[in-house]
């Protein structure tokens, strides 16, 4: 495994070239969307059109899965890169500074003019939440944009939001198949398809996918079957590894022919969003420490639920020490 150290110095903003490689390259690399989430809490009502609903609380925190997974990850502990673009805007700068103030090596996020920052405005309301997505420039990355040899030189690839970000969908098999040509393990979470239409090649790249993380109903739209288990076999003639989510039902493990489940943490929480990626980022801490799978799932989860005891995705790891004694109490 590469090193893991962090690269000395202050961290530069500004894009190099797809072809630099005077950067030291963090262990994981995360390709994918960045925008920041505005979060209505406490909606009186479900919004609706030509009606006006007061929340009870407001909050402006880093949004998008891949960021999310990207700070998390880097809070517990591993080194972390992203490769991303956002727009010349105030909110440009505010996820750039949230990854940075994570410790995220943030060289190949890049700043573009073509389009806005995307934002997206969460609702909640009850146990129940709503989302409305301004994907901005999140759909203008394509490969072209990925510095391959940055890539090349880590140890894992993760890509989320693989129906989000449309000008790199048509290329993330081949992304994926350079990573593995290097070496590199690869995680993909597609997250929701708001097309619904669960294709975009989707299976293709899962040939060169190590670890495939959706939650259970991406899973069984994607595979096409009603059942769970039924989705996860199928899902695992092609991944290395099928890792669903459950929320409160907990976690699955489809490996080897081999379904595994296991049971949510309890937890009291205050705001769900997030939960999923967290999990992924504590999956992914212990993964590529080489834990074993059944391992990295239960990890998983203790990020996860920590993750829903602060508002947005990435507040409670503000408090990582809370987080190591937190876990700590559970794998006892």
């Amino acid at each position: 495994m590469r090193s893991n150290a962090r690269p000395d110095g202050s961290l530069h903003t500004t894009p190099h070239s797809p072809t630099a490689t005077d950067v030291q390259t963090p262990s994981l690399i995360v390709v994918g969307e960045l925008n920041a989430d505005l979060i209505m809490e406490g909606v009186q009502a479900r919004p609706a059109l030509e009606k006006e609903r007061v929340a009870e609380g407001m909050t402006l925190t880093l949004g998008s899965s891949s960021a999310i997974l990207a700070s998390n990850a880097s809070a517990i502990g591993m080194d972390v890169g992203f490769v991303g673009q956002v727009g010349n805007d105030a909110f440009g700068d505010f996820v750039r500074e949230r990854l940075k103030a994570r410790d995220v090596e943030c060289r190949f996020v890049q700043s573009t003019s073509e389009d806005a920052t995307g934002l997206t405005v969460i609702y909640t309301h009850g146990d129940d939440r709503g989302m409305i997505t301004y994907p901005g420039v999140m759909e203008a990355l394509t490969l072209e944009d990925v510095p391959l040899d940055y890539v090349g030189q880590s140890d894992h690839l993760h890509l989320s939001s693989f129906y989000l970000q449309t000008g790199l969908q048509p290329d993330v098999g081949t992304l994926f198949r350079t990573a593995k040509a290097e070496g590199l393990t690869t995680s993909l979470d597609t997250n929701w398809d708001p097309d619904e239409t669960w294709d975009g090649g989707i299976l293709d790249v899962l040939d060169a996918v190590d670890v495939f993380l959706p939650n259970d109903d991406e899973a069984r739209l994607i595979a096409g079957e009603d059942r769970l288990d039924q989705a996860m076999a199928a899902l695992g003639k092609r991944a290395g590894a099928v890792v669903v989510t459950q929320g409160d039902d907990g976690a699955s493990l489809y490996h080897n022919e081999r379904l595994q489940s296991f049971s949510a943490p309890q937890v009291d929480p205050v705001d769900a969003v997030g939960a999923g990626d967290s999990f992924n980022a504590g999956f992914l801490t212990q993964y590529l420490n080489g834990t074993a799978l059944p391992e990295c799932v239960e990890f998983g989860l203790l990020a996860g639920a920590y993750s829903t005891r602060g508002p947005g995705g990435t507040a409670a790891f503000e408090d990582v020490d809370g987080f190591r004694s937190f876990a700590a109490s559970r794998l006892e």
